[in-house]
């Protein structure tokens, strides 16, 4: 530790000083009264205790000052001496501590209050030097403080150090201090700036410029029970802010996270309201859960993410190693997601208010369905086509005798081949319908927060509201949410601190969105009754073909409430100096309520009468966690220790009521009794786990770390010998940055991290080692009665999935820290897979969970931060780029096991997709005619290799694995620009295929049914021509399609997208101060703005769901009072 000189900073405490008078302002007269007995007994009431061997009077000062509340002026020329002495006092008065440690040293020393100066000389000396006309001669200081852009900076902490004289910078950075002594050093301090300490040195105006603090290396992230400086992790850890994001149009936390971090993989989804996927480094299971832990301020968190307010959210820190992870064993294997939700900073109350407002649209794709003139010419070609094929049936070897294709220009020959009336008219006469369009729309999103937070000497309080509105594109399908959440925390004594989190959530799904699969299969030449009571179920009477808008003549409700509370006690043991004990309780309860009433004009109520369904459940989860840490620093050496013993219960129930036949509707799903058919049932289920871990985390000189864990867990689901399991972890790290051979390098900070350790996944049912019986009614005679039967194979000898996992990392910075990053390299290896297994149909049973499967799983990471400009005007910029690659290594027990079923194979990746290769195009009348085709294939149809050279395209032997659904590697590159008042951002987000990754089948789309039933008697897209024998068409087929086989039609799904855009104006401190307010900025912003793809479908993020992808725009502002 760095020592002052007599003209370098006080030490000081200061912050905590302040927040206690504000506290004990109530009690100020009586402070005044006894103040002056308080000063002059201090120093007869405190008592220190040392035991310090061979060290310099330095460290036995600063060891004082942490006992004690003096603090200690001296010139460090004077007391730096090599001299090492040993000490070893217990319950002494500081006169005789320090007489003891200055004896022939030739120092003296004059207690002033809590101030104890120091220096050689006689005490009279003493007074000399610090008389009244240095120390104590006092003069009012102003001055401003900026940061590097030269913009004023408000609410920076100015205070005269060792004591508790202060003040903050007003909204032009302005400050004014009175009574400064002349030789006091003022400290500087502001979140994310390097705090800077200026002597006054009798100077009355400072003016100071801060800097910003080291990008990522000082930031302290939470890492499970605890937290911790970044420059000392030894595991992969990664942090986003979400303030940062605060101008982006999220409405989900976990779409802010899209593309922050290497590694983290989001997948979004189409509907409003709807939860994107979350992944953490690929994929480690075959069949249970690969959702990585969600844990929410310290305690594990069960709930949905949609039920967390964004604006309520300050960081989340990513867990990705085994090491890390490890805190949390039993469903750490996929990683550990922590939200760190926010608290009150301010001693100023604060009143916050933020709102946007915006529509959104679907994302830009080429997919389009036939419109009336296409669809009737699909029509005629069919038919065409069905006698054009017979015709091939004959093995022509020419073109003589070939059907003549009708003539499609002549309208009334087109209009014969169309399937109904109504279509025959609307084409004759021009009328047709966009289905797609009257399912769709551009519709409205909008959000508010509202917030009142601070802080006190002994408390901080935080206390929000939101509401949000969202309506998606499909008709009808729409979501709204109403949070509150309190976040609070009080020091009841020195050592003893309470808290409570409370956060409610309601959320409204009801309405079931039109149908855009059904808009996709609709005749555009069908009558069209939008609005009209006497809508058609089907249009043209056709099955195949309901109304698309059927869903908005439904009734539903659909709600979701969340409580989560959490209350905490801390315990600081006095006596014991960095021990510190905690509990913390919470229960997280949330219930949905989903009724929905089917009308007899929809199809699922026609069938009698109309069909009620009533679907209420309910959650609880509550957790206890004791939570023990040690803190020591001794010297150079830095130890924290943590022990953890944890119990969680997890129970729930849910009904479900059926009931048709109403001969009265009118109260639909509010009175089943109604129905004449009822059927109902129910069902419950209950899961428990009990967890120790115990960490000790190790630093020397902030150099050399290690970090070692063991947690053992315990799971109800299990079988009853293999219930608990150890999760051990060690990690190390080296800071090479500190040696002395790169200490030239005085820019540049590298930090090696190696980690090893296993985690496990329970992600299986809480019942599955057991075997189960189900119900059913059955006749019996003139009565009905209910048979009990087992339906399922329970395997007593159920247990832990275990991942082991190594990790290799590299942190960076140089050039002065405007080049930072991080990379990271991680093999995993997956024992004990959990597997469910088919079994023979003669055992009476389709399948059983066992541990049978071995999967390993590999990657690297990269992150990349650079300020690439400094000044009035500024650029950064970040860049991550992460590879993945699993490979299933072991499945029943076979070198070569595979299970064509799930498209699972031994040394293959677990997305691999088998299906028949296309060998290119399709066959064509001329390699008819010359006897080229394949028995049985046709022009028209698409080529597929014939592995096996049979000449025979079958199953079994030319099937092969075609591709894999999971991406080849994934970037983002995201560059912030600013300029005076105006920040400028955009994030370009990118999921990469290639290799024969990241593709899916979107025949659906591409080519028409592979049953040519469904050809005349739906729609289909016209993103690809069909095949005709005279357009030349080779990747589609011809629309009387039935070859003898049929594959997928694989497109990459790979794409570039504009994800995120914002443009920032925040207003003039001067302009603010005038109308008191703290802080207002105004924004636009974009989601989804634009993406660059080959995928013909809706979007290549959502594959071939009907539920399309949403861009937005949206403008709006935030105001701090």
């Amino acid at each position: 530790m760095k020592k002052k000189h007599v003209n370098e900073a006080w030490r000081g405490h200061a912050l905590s000083k302040i927040f206690r008078i504000m506290k004990l302002t109530l009690g100020l007269i009586l402070l005044l009264i006894v103040q002056g007995w308080a000063i002059n007994s201090y120093s007869q009431k405190v008592v220190v205790n040392l035991d310090l061997k061979n060290v310099g009077i330095i460290k036995v000062l600063d060891e004082i000052e942490k006992q004690t509340e003096y603090y200690f002026l001296f010139n460090y020329e004077q007391i730096n001496s090599d001299k090492k002495i040993n000490v070893k006092l217990s319950n002494s008065k500081i006169d005789e501590v320090l007489n003891t440690i200055l004896e022939g040293t030739g120092l003296k020393y004059s207690i002033k209050n809590r101030q104890i100066i120091i220096s050689k000389g006689s005490s009279g000396e003493l007074n000399e030097q610090y008389s009244s006309s240095s120390v104590q001669q006092q003069k009012s200081v102003t001055g401003k403080v900026t940061d590097s852009t030269g913009g004023p900076l408000p609410g920076v902490s100015v205070v005269v150090k060792g004591t508790t004289t202060g003040t903050i910078t007003d909204f032009d950075g302005n400050y004014s201090l009175g009574n400064v002594p002349a030789n006091a050093t003022l400290q500087f301090s502001f979140v994310g700036m390097k705090a800077q300490e200026i002597l006054v040195s009798g100077k009355t105006n400072i003016s100071v410029t801060l800097i910003e603090e080291t990008v990522g290396i000082e930031e302290v992230v939470a890492i499970g029970y605890g937290t911790q400086k970044k420059s000392d992790l030894t595991g992969s850890v990664d942090r986003v802010s979400v303030g940062e994001k605060a101008a982006q149009s999220n409405s989900n936390l976990l779409q802010a996270l899209s593309g922050a971090s290497a590694g983290v993989n989001i997948q979004g989804t189409g509907l409003s309201g709807a939860e994107p996927n979350l992944s953490i480094r690929g994929q480690t299971s075959l069949s249970a859960s690969d959702r990585p832990l969600i844990v929410r301020d310290g305690i594990i968190y069960n709930g949905d993410i949609a039920d967390i307010n964004i604006s309520d959210v300050e960081s989340v820190d990513i867990l990705k190693d085994a090491s890390s992870a490890a805190v949390y064993g039993s469903r750490s294997a996929n990683g550990v997601m922590l939200i760190t939700t926010k608290k009150g900073k301010s001693e100023k109350p604060s009143v916050s208010f933020n709102m946007s407002y915006g529509y959104q649209d679907m994302t830009n794709n080429p997919m389009r369905v036939m419109n009336g003139n296409e669809y009737a010419t699909r029509l005629v070609d069919y038919y065409y086509q069905q006698s054009l094929y017979a015709w091939y049936k004959t093995n022509p070897t020419s073109a003589t005798g070939k059907p003549v294709r009708p003539d499609i220009t002549d309208k009334n020959i087109v209009a014969t081949r169309l399937r109904t009336q109504e279509e025959k008219d609307n084409y004759l006469a021009g009328k047709e319908t966009n289905w797609v369009d009257e399912v769709t729309r551009v519709a409205p999103i909008q959000n508010y927060n509202l917030s009142f937070s601070g802080k006190t000497s002994k408390s901080t309080y935080f206390v929000s509201g939101s509401y949000a509105n969202e309506k998606g594109i499909q008709l009808n399908d729409k979501f709204s949410r109403i949070t509150l959440n309190s976040n609070v925390e009080s020091k009841v004594t020195d050592w003893f601190t309470l808290g409570i989190i409370t956060s409610y959530s309601y959320r409204d799904y009801s309405g079931i969105e039109a149908s855009l699969d059904a808009a996709r299969k609709a005749s555009p030449l069908a009558n069209n009754k939008i609005g009209l009571a006497n809508y058609d179920m089907y249009l043209t009477g056709e099955s195949y073909m309901p109304y698309p808008l059927n869903n908005i003549f439904v009734q539903n409700s659909d709600i979701r409430n969340n409580l989560f509370l959490v209350g905490s006690a801390k315990i600081t043991v006095p006596w014991v100096k960095g021990l510190t004990y905690e509990l913390n309780y919470s229960n997280n309860y949330s219930t949905r309520n989903n009724r929905i009433f089917y009308p007899v004009t929809t199809p699922e109520g026609s069938g009698n009468k109309g069909q009620a369904i009533k679907n209420p459940s309910e959650e609880r989860n509550a957790i206890v966690n004791n939570i023990v840490s040690y803190a020591k620093t001794i010297e150079d050496h830095q130890i924290n220790a943590t022990l953890l013993f944890s119990r969680e219960n997890r129970k729930a129930d849910s009904d479900s009521i059926n009931a048709q036949g109403f001969e009265n509707p009118a109260l639909g799903y509010n009175n089943v009794a109604l129905g004449t058919v009822i059927t109902a049932a129910s069902k419950a289920w209950e899961e428990n786990s009990l967890s120790y871990m115990a960490r000790v985390n190790y630093s020397y000189k902030n150099r050399y770390m290690v970090t070692g864990t063991i947690r053992r867990d315990g799971y109800s689901g299990f079988g009853e010998n293999n219930k608990f399991a150890n999760f051990p972890s060690l990690s190390l790290g080296w800071v090479a940055s500190e040696e002395s051979f790169m200490q030239d390098l005085n820019s540049m900070y590298l930090k090696l991290r190696i980690s090893y350790g296993k985690n496990g996944n329970q992600g299986i049912g809480r019942y599955s080692s057991f075997s189960r019986m189900t119900t059913n009614a059955y006749a019996y005679g003139s009565t009905s009665s209910i048979a009990v039967y087992p339906s399922t194979l329970g395997n007593a000898s159920l247990g832990w999935e275990t991942t082991s996992s190594f990790n290799l990392g590299l942190d960076y910075a140089f050039l002065d820290h405007r080049i930072s990053g991080s990379v990271d390299v991680y093999k995993a290896k997956t024992t004990d897979v959990l597997v469910k297994r088919a079994l023979p149909p003669a055992s009476g049973y389709a399948n059983i969970w066992a541990n049978i499967g071995g999967i390993d799983n590999k990657g690297i990471e990269v992150q990349l931060n650079t300020i690439n400009l400094k000044g009035a005007f500024s650029w950064k910029s970040n860049f991550t780029f992460s590879l993945n690659r699993d490979k299933i290594v072991k499945l029943y027990g076979g070198e070569n096991d595979q299970d064509v079923g799930n498209s699972w194979f031994v040394g293959e990746p677990i997305s691999a997709i088998y299906d028949y290769k296309m060998a290119g195009g399709v066959w064509t009348e001329d390699e008819l005619y010359n006897k080229k085709t394949l028995a049985g294939w046709y022009p028209g149809q698409f080529k597929y290799v014939d592995r096996n050279n049979d000449g025979i395209i079958n199953a079994t032997y030319d099937r092969t694995i075609v591709g894999y659904k999971t991406p080849n590697y994934r970037f983002s590159i995201n560059n912030e620009f600013s300029y005076k008042n105006f920040t400028f951002s955009f994030l370009l987000n990118s999921i990469q295929g290639g290799n024969g990754y990241y593709i899916a089948d979107n025949s659906s789309v591409t080519n028409v049914s592979w049953r040519s039933d469904d050809v005349y008697r739906i729609n289909a897209s016209a993103v690809r021509p069909y095949w005709t024998p005279d357009n030349g068409v080779n990747n589609a087929t011809g629309v009387y399609n039935s070859p003898a086989v049929s594959s997928g039609i694989y497109e990459s799904r790979s794409f570039v997208r504009l994800q995120d855009v914002s443009l920032t104006y925040n207003f003039s401190s001067r302009l603010l101060k005038n109308l008191k307010i703290e802080n207002c900025s105004f924004f636009i912003s974009g989601k989804n703005l634009y993406t660059w793809t080959k995928w013909s479908g809706w979007d290549p993020e959502i594959g071939v769901s009907n539920s399309p992808m949403m861009r937005n725009i949206t403008t709006g502002f935030r105001l701090t009072l």
